[in-house]
């Protein structure tokens, strides 16, 4: 969107017409009346708002003036006028001279690349190129950054613009005003996001101004953010104050207010931004990535911004991350080390509030090694379990913990400087509760975190059987119960190791009748089943021994015996 530009066209004299000039008799008289006139005047028009402040130093005049820091001779006669100045030879030193900025001259000057994330490529005159920090950009540059590319821009006169990922900028004017530091730049921003700390140009005729499809956003020294997105020109103010106008009209907005502008329609009045979130829940280290931490809600936000950089002053964006809900996100990308993440809320009218901003440390490398056995949630019946965990390619030790609590404070065993992916317990761990976890050290990475606990259970053991009952032809078992809603199996063996056990029984009650099994000796074990449960351990197992029936046998052998006789 094009409107007048200060920075390339120079007002008309008719835009801020001097009053009349006094005309006064020579003599004696006439000179005090001179000089009281031009300190009069040096105020200058009060409407001049763009008008460069120059200091008068002795030897100057308006032709000296002109033919140093002016664009054109012609401005001489232009820069008498407008200053109302009586007596070009006799300026007196100190005095302040209006000069409208369009008139200054002023050389083109690159722009450096101070920080780099990413993928960004920069095209000019056609041939595109790939960025690195400290190479240097010119006007007419068109800077282009990918999904997790950002750079700063250091401007002639010190102000810096950080620019956001996804984003596409041409830099319009570079320039320098010879007669002041001040630099004179306009950028057009065709999509994305740019953030800016720009130096106080009000009295150096500086000007700063970023184009827009959508609208035109100009200030004089302030840090502000723009956002073009979807043809919505959103601009929020930091610091100072920022005008934001298209040609439907234009809105002034102070420091803690933004304005969103659709393309066509104007400027509404400026809102106040949200609050900064509060980030003292967040931890002081992140060992697992990706990571989503929870926040306090901001009143009034509909989402949430959140950002990682390696640096304090954030000159690059490590990541920038969405959420719906009241989150800090960081993604499994960001490397290691000591960061600053930094959280905003966004209003329904997609204006972003102030920053949080803090330290935070990533240690999240080496990765941990994925549990295996005992698995998370099962139940573990062995007296000394075993514990194994995925093998780490270049590991040169791992270390396991166990524990009765979630929070590993109370530990019951704990190994370092494990050679192989796995561990058995040396001695019996009574029934309860457990928690284990595992982590890894490398060559390259050092010791990385633990995995998250697995939980596990260790039961108390399986039932065991009172002296059995024998009948004539039953056998009687009886144990103590497990619980009240628990059944019971229970497995007869002439085979110690009940490889392939000769009765297979369950029932609901904490006894069993059944025939007895052939004459011999038989190994009896149970266990508890409980609903929902994986079967609890066999309790030990126990030996009976089925006497012969001699009786049944003499009654059959005793008629043969009587017949022989």
């Amino acid at each position: 969107m094009q409107f007048h530009d200060p920075l390339s066209a120079a007002p008309s004299t008719g835009a801020a017409q001097p009053a009349p000039t006094t005309v006064f008799r020579r003599g004696a008289l006439c000179r005090p009346l001179a000089a009281l006139a031009l300190f009069l005047s040096a105020a200058g028009p009060a409407s001049a708002a763009d008008d460069y402040i120059y200091v008068v130093r002795a030897g100057d005049s308006p032709w000296n003036i002109t033919t140093r820091y002016l664009k054109s001779i012609d401005h001489w006669p232009q820069l008498q006028q407008y200053n109302r100045i009586i007596s070009p030879d006799t300026i007196p030193p100190g005095t302040q001279l209006r000069i409208p900025a369009g008139w200054l001259r002023s050389r083109a000057r690159p722009v450096r690349i101070t920080d780099l994330q990413g993928q960004v490529e920069v095209l000019n005159r056609g041939a595109a190129q790939l960025l690195e920090r400290g190479m240097t950009i010119v006007e007419g540059s068109l800077l282009r950054t990918g999904a997790n590319g950002s750079l700063t821009l250091l401007l002639p006169d010190g102000s810096r613009s950080l620019v956001g990922p996804d984003t596409e900028l041409r830099l319009s004017t570079a320039r320098q005003i010879e007669a002041s530091s001040g630099g004179q730049i306009k950028m057009e921003l065709l999509r994305g996001y740019v953030e800016n700390k720009i130096t106080d140009k009000r009295k150096s005729g500086g000007r700063f101004i970023i184009d827009t499809p959508s609208g035109v956003t100009a200030v004089r020294g302030t840090r502000f953010r723009v956002t073009e997105a979807g043809r919505v020109l959103r601009t929020e103010t930091l610091e100072g104050e920022v005008e934001l106008r298209n040609r439907a009209g234009r809105s002034i907005m102070k420091a803690g207010t933004g304005v969103s502008a659709p393309a066509g329609q104007a400027p509404g009045a400026a809102q106040a931004l949200l609050p900064a979130p509060r980030l003292d829940a967040l931890p002081e280290r992140i060992d697992r990535l990706p990571a989503s931490l929870e926040l306090p809600a901001v009143p009034g936000a509909v989402r949430y911004r959140s950002q990682f950089a390696p640096e304090a002053g954030f000159s690059v964006i490590e990541s920038d991350q969405l959420a719906s809900r009241p989150q800090a996100r960081a993604p499994a990308e960001l490397p290691d080390g000591v960061h600053r993440i930094r959280v905003r809320a966004i209003a329904d009218n997609g204006l972003e509030g102030f920053d949080a901003e803090r330290t935070i440390v990533i240690d999240a490398r080496p990765e941990p090694p994925f549990p295996s056995q005992p698995a998370g949630g099962s139940v573990v019946t062995d007296d000394t379990p075993a514990f194994s965990w995925a093998k780490v390619a270049d590991a040169t030790q791992y270390h396991f913990q166990l524990a009765t609590d979630a929070g590993f404070q109370q530990r019951v065993a704990e190994r370092d400087g494990l050679a192989e992916a796995q561990f058995t317990l040396p001695d019996g761990l009574a029934p309860g509760a457990y928690f284990w976890r595992v982590a890894v050290t490398t060559a390259a990475e050092g010791r990385g975190p633990f995995s998250d606990p697995q939980a596990f259970r260790r039961p108390p053991p399986g039932p065991q059987a009172e002296p059995p009952r024998l009948g004539i032809g039953s056998l009687e078992l009886r144990w103590r119960a497990s619980g009240a809603d628990h059944r019971y199996q229970v497995q007869l063996s002439t085979d110690p190791a009940f490889a392939a056990p000769e009765h297979d029984l369950q029932t609901d009650a904490p006894a069993l009748s059944m025939e007895a099994p052939a004459p011999g000796v038989h190994h009896v074990r149970i266990r508890s089943l409980e609903p929902g449960s994986p079967p609890g351990p066999w309790g030990k197992p126990q030996q009976i021994e089925i006497p012969r029936d001699y009786w049944k046998t003499m009654l059959l052998v005793l008629p043969a015996l009587l017949f022989v006789l």
